[in-house]
């Protein structure tokens, strides 16, 4: 009797040593290894991070020339004023306007320059063009008080 019990114990041991494997090889998929998965990540979140900076330059580019194109026609409108007001007034009101107009420009070759520019490299012309923007809405109030 002992021996029909240790024979029936090997036996059922070694099935389940024989198709334990297979069963656990069957149900679960092959995992890729972590190095792989932390370098497909890092790749994704490389790329994600990429597009967004890419649409975030696009946005502040379309802004800045809406800025620009409502300053000229502000601009514009100034200029209209000024025919209308005494010759010494429009003499300082012109000097005003082409200082105006000088830092519009040089706001736009600013903006041509983020246009070509990297995306690792635009968030910093990023900051000077913000700036500029500041110093025309600056000049562009104190030119308006200008007019009588």
């Amino acid at each position: 009797m002992g021996v029909k019990r240790n024979l029936l114990f090997v036996t059922v041991m070694g099935l389940q040593f024989t198709f334990a494997p297979w069963t656990l090889a069957a149900s679960d998929p092959p995992q890729p290894s972590t190095t792989d998965r932390v370098v497909r990540e890092t790749k994704e979140a490389v790329e994600a991070t990429k597009q967004y900076t890419i649409q975030q330059k696009k946005t502040f580019q379309k802004a800045v020339r809406s800025e620009l194109i409502d300053l000229q026609a502000r601009i514009v409108e100034l200029q209209q004023k000024t025919n209308a007001v005494s010759a010494e007034a429009r003499s300082e009101m012109q000097k005003a306007l082409k200082e105006l107009e000088g830092k519009k420009d040089g706001a736009k070759k600013e903006l041509e320059e983020i246009t070509e520019s990297t995306s690792a490299t635009w968030s910093r012309l990023k900051n000077g063009m913000n700036a500029a923007l500041v110093d025309i809405r600056k000049s562009y109030k104190e030119t308006v008080t200008k007019l009588p």
